[in-house]
């Protein structure tokens, strides 16, 4: 038997259409684009990066999306082959159920499915019998797709002759055949066949602070316009799923009409973020008694971390609790108090939330206490107010922001008070966030204490991770459909 003889074939027929789930919250320009680019009949995408950035999922992910022809109230189902050279049928079934039919080509006998053709009609092996395959589909002029996976596979200890006629199958008269084509290269780079080719995507992983971060580079979509040529993206569950865009305006979303959200329940032992892809990044949300550093890397607005707060702080006032907040160095209390209000409500803001000011020159609230801005005098005011949200509710938590606390009361770990607040907070069974954006001796000293700490950067997508503990890095999505603000992750894995 030559080397051409034991090459591995698996041909999969498929007839059904994609089957949608919760999972496309995280729809996204790139994956969408190259569906519409392989809907265009003619088209040959090549996909190609180094073992084990995602390819075979993502051609996977190309193939279910493949959408049928609409014939009056009628849907004809586009015809999806799946050419494997490198994936036995068990494990392309064990990976991905949506597989109706996989055809071994050594014993000729189907996995899983009925095969639905001729008896003479199956593959051998060999890129000829590829290219014979390719050449029925075209002659059958019906909607569909082919994904050859891997080229290198295929061509591998052919003659030149073969590997013309493979060439030749695949790139000529595709578009007068109805048929698109996806060939998946385990080249990273440039390679002949990339000008061959109408698109070429770029599959490709790198490290964040020992985490794995998976990106996908649309280098080429012929006839399409690229906004966005890369993007971040996990496969979870089996699943090709880009990370969503990071929105510069989040209010933009936001709807005319806002109302409070149902609470997340805290529970005996630990208090709800408000999210529960949040809690469960935390191991079960904040531990009553604990104390949580969020550090946003310059990249990420101002306005992202403000509504991840409303979210926590929302969430800790609907269920009874009470809040005291340091705004952040560039947000008024006015600010501060006009963006949870929505989400709370006037009678809860007045009653069981505090907002600190440093400008006197603004009207008195019930929920704004005005500091001066020196400890000694800032740290009395500071505790009876604590106290006296702790006579209302032993649910309290206190946020501050490291910036304006060090531009007010100076940036040295020593600062008087500081570490008494700290302690108070850890002995009431509350919990404290503190934000930073900059480096500071005084955020180094907290970061050392704290029990949770979390990075967010902005690379395009919002991307969050553990530090304490430990955590790959997740994709953040804010949405307001149902009239509020709603945190989801998606994990990179």
């Amino acid at each position: 038997m030559t080397a051409t003889d034991a090459l591995r074939l698996e041909v999969e027929v498929q007839q059904f259409e994609p089957k949608i789930n919760g999972d496309e919250a995280f729809e996204s320009e790139p994956l969408n684009l190259i569906s519409k680019f392989l809907e265009a009949p003619g088209n040959v995408l090549l996909v190609q990066g180094s073992p084990g950035t995602g390819k075979t999922t993502l051609a996977l992910e190309l193939l279910t999306k493949m959408r049928g022809t609409r014939i009056g109230p009628h849907t004809v189902s586009a015809t999806k082959v799946y050419v494997s050279t490198r994936v036995s049928p068990i494990r392309l079934r064990r990976h991905f159920p949506g597989i109706h039919e996989v055809i071994d080509s050594m014993s000729g006998k189907g996995v899983a499915g009925t095969w639905t053709g001729r008896e003479d009609d199956l593959p051998l092996s060999g890129a000829a019998n590829i290219a014979d395959r390719i050449l029925s589909l075209k002659k059958a002029k019906q909607k569909g797709i082919i994904i050859i996976d891997s080229w290198e596979g295929a061509v591998r200890a052919t003659t030149e002759d073969e590997r013309r006629s493979l060439e030749s199958a695949i790139f000529s008269e595709l578009d007068e055949s109805k048929l698109s084509a996806v060939l998946v290269s385990e080249m990273d780079g440039a390679s002949d066949l990339a000008h061959l080719v109408d698109g070429v995507a770029t599959l490709s992983s790198s490290q964040l602070e020992d985490r794995v971060l998976r990106s996908i580079a649309v280098d080429k979509l012929r006839g399409f316009r690229l906004q966005t040529q890369r993007a971040f993206f996990s496969l979870d569950g089996g699943r090709f799923m880009v990370l969503p865009r990071a929105e510069f305006h989040l209010g933009a979303d936001e709807p005319a009409n806002m109302r409070v959200p149902e609470p997340i329940p805290n529970s005996d032992v630990a208090f709800s973020t408000g999210s529960p892809d949040l809690d469960k990044l935390l191991q079960g949300g904040v531990k009553r008694g604990a104390s949580v550093l969020i550090d946003l890397d310059s990249s990420v607005s101002p306005r992202v971390g403000g509504v991840l707060l409303c979210i926590m702080t929302a969430n800790c006032i609907n269920q009874g609790g009470c809040a005291f907040i340091m705004p952040y160095s560039i947000f008024s209390s006015q600010n501060v108090a006009e963006s949870l209000m929505p989400f709370i409500g006037k009678n809860a803001l007045d009653e069981r939330v505090r907002i600190a000011e440093y400008s006197q020159a603004l009207p008195d609230e019930k929920w704004r206490v005005k500091l001066t801005g020196k400890m000694q005098e800032d740290f009395p005011i500071f505790s009876r107010c604590w106290n006296q949200l702790g006579a209302i509710s032993n649910s309290r938590m206190l946020k501050f922001d490291f910036d304006k606390f060090a531009q007010i009361y100076g940036e040295e770990p020593g600062v008087p008070g500081v570490f008494e607040i700290g302690a108070g907070v850890r002995d009431s069974g509350a919990f404290m966030i503190g934000v930073a954006s900059r480096p500071s001796p005084m955020r180094e000293e907290f970061q050392r204490s704290v029990d949770y700490f979390l990075k967010m950067q902005n690379n395009g997508s919002l991307l969050i991770y553990g530090v304490k503990p430990f955590t790959n890095v997740h994709g953040i999505e804010f949405s307001f459909e149902r009239g509020y603000p709603k945190l989801s992750l998606m994990e990179i894995v």
